[in-house]
């Protein structure tokens, strides 16, 4: 049982990386456009930091076991 709960947080992580990485392409998309809000613009910074620290520290993750 703690397997497929293990199994299943790996998949929702995926999940929301893929998912922030399309929502970090839309930000991008619209800063081309138009003038970003303040709270586009917040994402679009806590995207472009959270995308690459999760891609190292699941590497790192990978290695370690």
């Amino acid at each position: 049982m703690v397997t497929f709960f293990e199994s299943l947080q790996d998949l929702t992580s995926l999940l929301l990386f893929i998912s922030s990485i399309i929502f970090h392409r839309q930000l991008k998309l619209t800063k081309w456009k138009r003038k970003l809000s303040k709270g586009e613009m917040t994402m679009f910074v806590i995207t472009s930091l959270a995308i690459p620290i999760y891609g190292v520290t699941y590497f790192v993750l990978l290695l370690g076991t």
